[in-house]
């Protein structure tokens, strides 16, 4: 449960750090539930809530030898006076998850009592891209889950139907799994396609429309990813002359080489580069929009990014999307993605619904 606190705790025994961010909080403890701040002080972790989840906090943690719970309806006032008692003289905080408003107040606070604040850039980044066994599992089942919600979509899809018909629908097959959105579902039919975040509208399917459909469930606190773009008459292979299926098989072509290479150790940057040359080559190059891919995890996008400007080598049980697309505005737009785990060798792909 308190894996990863402890290896972090651990591993900074001299340092002051403060987390205020429901994913940072969630990686370090695993609580189900938000509200509460998480100050270590030299490898002392310390957990500052409100009186209200007072017994839930206390409950949860009743396990964990050495974390001290404080109740403070002023969590800051709580922080400050046991810096204070401590004699503490510096604080870490992470500068990407802190809002500027609780900043600059604990600035201030903190300057009142003689005590340096100091931003540190993304404290967990690297630890949260390399997942353990049991988030890998955790992502694996959102996997499942949304590949099956994703393949009894693709069966129910029917002229007449709207884009927001179909986005309600995703939402119940997700909670009939037990599971929740990981984002606001993307359902974008004929020319809206074209537009890669599109808002699902009441548009209507047509008899010969394309379904562009971005989807993900989080299950356990953890996150998958998926989109399929379809065909309501599905995709002829033999009509070469039309265009929407020779952009399908273009943007399928990108997608599958970079799944069928990528391994650890290569570079980051690889990933974008190699998929944005195959659809170059095809004529594409101006219509591929994005960044071929991002980690996923605790949120929908975390480190890495998959770009070409991304440093770094692929790991070992990192796990990312691979989503390459090609948008030709006020026609139609197509993108195909998969939720990845990447091996010594190879990868895994988590995500299983049919193209």
């Amino acid at each position: 449960m308190l894996d990863n606190l402890t290896a972090f705790t651990s591993q900074n025994k001299t340092q002051n750090y403060l987390f205020s961010s429901s994913p940072s909080i969630f990686y370090l403890t695993k609580a189900p539930f938000e509200g509460f701040s998480l100050l270590i002080l030299s490898g002392q972790p310390y957990v500052i809530c409100s009186q209200m989840i007072k017994e839930q906090v206390e409950t949860y943690f009743s396990g964990a030898g050495g974390v001290q719970i404080r109740a403070n309806n002023v969590p800051i006032d709580e922080i400050c006076t046991i810096l204070s008692q401590r004699a503490e003289q510096t604080l870490i905080f992470d500068s990407l998850d802190t809002p500027t408003a609780d900043f600059f107040e604990l600035k201030s606070r903190l300057e009142s009592i003689k005590i340096e604040l100091l931003p540190q850039k993304g404290i967990l980044t690297e630890l949260r891209a390399v997942k353990t066994p049991d988030e890998i599992k955790n992502i694996s089942v959102a996997c499942d889950i949304v590949s099956k919600t994703a393949q009894t979509i693709q069966g129910e899809l029917k002229a007449g139907l709207s884009e927001l018909d179909i986005h309600f629908r995703i939402i119940e097959l997700f909670a009939k799994h037990h599971s929740i959105v990981s984002f606001t579902p993307i359902v974008a039919a004929g020319p809206n396609s074209a537009n890669p975040h599109h808002a699902s509208s009441n548009y209507k399917l047509k008899p010969d429309d394309m379904v562009l459909i971005d989807i993900g469930c989080k299950y356990g606190g953890f996150c998958s990813d998926l989109t399929r773009t379809y065909f309501l008459e599905g995709i002829n292979t033999d009509k070469v002359d039309d265009v929407r299926t020779n952009v399908w098989k273009i943007v399928k072509n990108s997608h599958d080489i970079v799944i069928n290479q990528i391994k650890a150790g290569l570079p980051i940057n690889w990933a974008d580069k190699t998929a944005r040359d195959v659809i170059a080559e095809a004529g594409y190059k101006d219509n591929f929009i994005h960044n071929t891919g991002h980690g996923v995890g605790i949120e929908i996008h975390e480190t890495p990014s998959l770009n070409l400007r991304a440093e770094g080598i692929f790991l070992p049980k990192m796990v990312v999307t691979v989503e390459p697309g090609i948008y030709l505005k006020g026609r139609f737009g197509v993108r195909i993605e998969d939720t990845i785990l990447i091996t010594k060798d190879g990868c895994e792909v988590l995500t299983s619904a049919p193209y």
